[in-house]
């Protein structure tokens, strides 16, 4: 899918209309020259026979003209905005959709930056650059059309040159075009990298404060933001002399058809009335020709941003099926590495349904990973991972993450995500999950605002949030990567206990526990160690 082919197919309608108007628009400032020049010939009569009685008729036809002019002007204005309003709303929401339904593969190897400079910065760049000028070139090119068939009907000759010439201003500044997209892929890459140093300072600041870091850091933001506003300052320059260039092309036009146009009126090839509307109209020619060559050149520019856009829009909406444990989940020969990094060497085993598993093994050894691969996260890995022997489909489980997120709403929307659960389906994940005092202290209680990234509560009262999140939603596969680090000893058994009593739920856990007093209430434990699982004796 290109572009055009989103934005029109989308739009069939409303663009047509716009076109329509757009056309009234045009051909009204056009004929606002026959006008003048018909103004002038009715006085020069009038002059000349000393009768005025045309003056009336001219003046009432001038006002009925003017108040279609005024008409023609709002409504094309309006519906060109409409039209941009509806195209901008229709590409963030489909950009976010993309976003959203991206592999995670991509996702993790994505700069988030990118995404926020392409959500914000970006698309406005493309409506400026892209859309706006669209209908700048549309009403350039009719402005162009309308006047040379105008030009004709006073004068063919005129109408001959006055295309030859536009020429000039139109051409010039493609020699450019490379030039601005490169720039404009420049702003674009140093925008992004100053997002990124933003964004970073803002999420590490209580690290930048503990360690006085603050100043270095204020220097690297200081760095960026000046490759980044030079950067826009290099394309401005190379626009002005897009601009530039044109500029003196069209006005040297101008010139020469207006001293033209004199000599035909000398001649008497045409009258004083033409001569007004021919330079109006050449104006209509000329000007256009030169502002569409700049306008083409921009457009081209936003090349960079409409690829990275095009890569979300085209994001297949069709993942992999999901579907529950109801038997077992098989790795079957599985290698996989991440980031260049081996994690599964050639490994095979085998989960049960309903049955509880520690995963052990050193820091880095891997483990954390092996749940985003049984979880879908990745699918670029070599042998087979089998869902209740189906080979292609992804299980649908819950996952309680080492490094928890939580959203900036309420602590019953963290829960549910929105979903449609009753009151007593949340209680009991609040009580599972160890939260009933926590809940119970605040005076809005499940309606209390997280905050950002839950910033109101502590690193335990957060991963509690997160785990009655996982209970609540009842999967028959739990993976749960090191949930009770950041709890204190005796809240971490109640959790741990919560989790290990939920029946019919296949529960693989990455544990840092190795004591045999934790990992016998486990039914298999198995240790991760040189890309493959081993497992351990069973612990009485």
């Amino acid at each position: 899918m290109t572009m055009k082919s989103y934005i029109y197919q989308k739009n069939k309608l409303l663009t047509a209309i716009m076109a329509v108007v757009t056309f009234l628009h045009t051909a009204a400032q056009a004929m606002v020259a026959l006008m003048i020049s018909r103004i002038i010939d009715t006085i020069n009569e009038s002059i000349s026979t000393g009768s005025t009685a045309q003056i009336p008729h001219i003046a009432i036809l001038c006002v009925i003209f003017a108040l279609f002019v005024g008409g023609v002007v709002f409504a094309s204005m309006y519906i060109q905005g409409l039209w941009i309003k509806k195209i901008m709303l229709q590409l963030k929401n489909s950009l976010f959709h993309g976003m959203l339904h991206q592999p995670m593969s991509t996702h993790q190897n994505r700069n988030s930056a990118e995404n926020l400079t392409l959500l914000t910065q970006s698309v406005g760049t493309f409506e400026e650059n892209y859309l706006k000028n669209s209908i700048k070139i549309f009403e350039s090119a009719l402005s162009i059309v309308i006047a040379v068939v105008l030009l004709f009907t006073i004068n063919p000759l005129v109408a001959v040159i006055s295309i030859v010439a536009m020429c000039i201003p139109t051409l010039l500044p493609q020699l450019f075009g490379q030039k601005m997209a490169r720039c404009q892929e420049e702003v674009v890459k140093r925008t992004t990298d100053y997002t990124g140093k933003v964004k970073d300072a803002l999420t590490g600041y209580e690290v930048l404060k503990t360690y006085h870091a603050e100043p270095h850091n204020e220097i690297i933001c200081r760095d960026q933001a000046n490759a980044m506003e030079s950067s826009k300052l290099k394309m401005t320059a190379t626009n002005a002399m897009v601009y530039s260039v044109a500029n003196i092309s069209s006005v040297m036009v101008q010139l020469f058809l207006m001293l033209l146009a004199g000599m035909f009126a000398v001649r008497g090839l045409i009258s004083l009335g033409s001569i007004l509307a021919v330079v109006n109209l050449t104006s209509m020619v000329v000007s256009p020709a030169f502002e569409i060559s700049g306008q083409i050149t921009q457009l081209k520019s936003t090349q960079p941003i409409v690829n990275q856009m095009l890569t979300l829009l085209n994001t297949p909406d069709a993942p992999a099926p999901r579907t529950e444990v109801k038997h077992n989940l098989v790795l079957d020969n599985v290698t996989f590495s991440y980031l260049d990094t081996p994690v599964l060497t050639h490994t095979s085993t085998q989960f049960a349904q309903g049955k509880k598993y520690a995963i052990v093994g050193k820091s880095g050894s891997g483990k954390s990973t092996l749940l985003k691969l049984l979880a879908g996260y990745y699918n670029n890995f070599d042998g087979n991972i089998l869902v209740d022997g189906q080979v292609g489909v992804q299980c649908d489980c819950a996952v309680i993450h080492q490094n928890v997120f939580l959203f900036d709403d309420t602590i019953r929307n963290n829960i549910t995500l929105h979903g449609d659960y009753s009151d007593i389906q949340v209680q009991a994940a609040v009580h599972a999950a160890g939260l009933d005092e926590v809940v119970g202290n605040l005076p809005e209680g499940l309606e209390t605002s997280v905050a950002e990234n839950g910033a109101r509560f502590s690193g335990g009262e957060r991963q509690r949030i997160a785990i009655a999140r996982a209970l609540l939603h009842k999967k028959s596969l739990l993976l749960v990567d090191e949930a009770t680090s950041s709890l204190d000893a005796e809240n971490a058994a109640k959790i741990e206990d919560s989790i290990l009593s939920l029946r019919g739920i296949t529960c693989i856990a990455v544990t840092h526990k190795t004591d045999p007093q934790s990992l016998a209430r486990y039914d298999h434990v198995l240790r991760m160690e040189n890309g493959k699982l081993y497992p351990e004796p069973k612990i009485s």
